[in-house]
């Protein structure tokens, strides 16, 4: 077989060589080299993983489907009955004309947005939005263009400068974004389409679903889903199951299922995980304790370090590679195992540590959290 030897000592050479990471579960620990680490790397937001009996309730509810694999694209023979069941009951929580299920969120995005291109389209994206939400606009092969993230006063001039140039334009966000764990300024934002006719809004709510809105994420919290033209949610976080979801219009949804890509030349989803994320998402929004208990932790949190913090994702941005690293160390020393973020994920000089909060952390980790944090602020 054919030996990638030079491009692997590039990669070593400037800092860009990853290598996947070997450990065990244990509930919101890992055991890493026989060391038992609180995990501040898990999207389990709501702690799902702590719910004991959860699969053998699933093996006697009306959801389950023992069926282990489609072996087939949807629009082949993979189209399983709990597709439907998933879609509809996405639609109905939202009130919304359709759902889509997607096999992960990356294929969502670069699924959907080229598929928005009619040959007078333009694509305006905030700076931090997802690697997918970039990949379809790639993949778009349309003209785009980036705005400094949440800059309004920018997003409007761009705005100004294209009305009326484009049938449509897309603003593509997300609710919470996934580094910096800060949201959007989405009523703000939905108050711009009064004033640009052609402007279309997409918003991934990958992590905010689960957490915020009754479990149906800001947008539905705030009241604005009529006014998103396309909404994206993950399956495979606070959710604790796989793939991702789309909201959009019933003749969108028709178009994807004949264009997007990744759903056409994808074996979908089991039919053991569908019923399985149905099952879930009735579950968890109900889960208002566990909504709430996070939030408590986040301002705990927050009080401790002296920081307004937005989300259960926290980034403390340590400069420089073999700072951050040492910062890595220096947590896994004290029990709490958190990856350092480096380029190319992002630049060079903005390198830090990303924590997640889940609700199965009590006010005592919490506060050991805050603790090792200071160390590196």
């Amino acid at each position: 077989m054919i030996e990638y030897r030079e491009k692997l000592q590039r990669l070593i050479s400037g800092g860009t060589y990853r290598t996947l990471p070997h450990f065990e579960r244990d509930g919101k620990y890992l055991v890493v080299d026989g060391e038992r680490l609180l995990n501040l790397c898990s999207n389990d937001y709501l702690g799902l993983q702590q719910i004991p009996d959860l699969i053998e309730e699933y093996r006697e509810a009306p959801e389950y489907s023992p069926l282990m694999s489609s072996a087939s694209s949807r629009l082949l023979t993979g189209n399983d009955p709990s597709y439907d069941d998933l879609e509809q009951y996405l639609s109905s929580a939202y009130q919304v004309p359709s759902a889509l299920v997607w096999t992960s969120g990356y294929d969502a995005n670069s699924g959907i947005i080229p598929t928005l291109v009619d040959g007078e389209t333009l694509f305006l994206a905030d700076r931090q939005i997802h690697a997918s939400m970039v990949e379809g606009l790639r993949l778009s092969g349309c003209r785009f263009s980036r705005f400094d993230h949440n800059d309004l006063s920018r997003l409007r001039n761009l705005l100004e400068k294209n009305e009326g140039e484009y049938r449509h334009i897309w603003v593509l966000v997300e609710s919470v974004y996934s580094m910096d764990g800060d949201e959007a300024p989405l009523k703000a934002i939905v108050a711009l389409k009064r004033d640009f006719p052609s402007m279309c809004l997409y918003v991934d709510e990958a992590h905010a679903v689960g957490v915020r809105g009754g479990g149906l994420g800001i947008c539905r919290e705030k009241g604005l889903v009529s006014e998103v033209d396309v909404l994206i949610g993950t399956l495979g976080k606070a959710l604790g199951s796989v793939g991702a979801f789309s909201l959009q219009s019933e003749s969108l949804r028709e178009l994807l299922v004949s264009q997007a890509r990744p759903l056409i030349y994808t074996t979908a989803l089991p039919p053991i995980m569908v019923g399985w994320t149905l099952f879930l998402l009735r579950k968890v929004c109900e889960m208002e304790d566990r909504r709430q208990h996070l939030q408590e932790m986040i301002r705990r949190l927050g009080d401790r370090i002296g920081r307004m913090l937005e989300s259960q994702i926290i980034s403390l941005v340590i400069p420089g590679e073999e700072r951050v690293v040492e910062a890595a160390e220096d947590f896994r020393r004290q029990g709490l195992y958190v990856r350092p973020i480096r380029k190319p994920t992002i630049p060079t000089g903005t390198e830090r540590l990303r924590l997640s909060l889940t609700s199965a952390m009590n006010a005592e980790e919490i506060d050991h959290i805050a603790e090792v944090m200071k160390r590196w602020m």
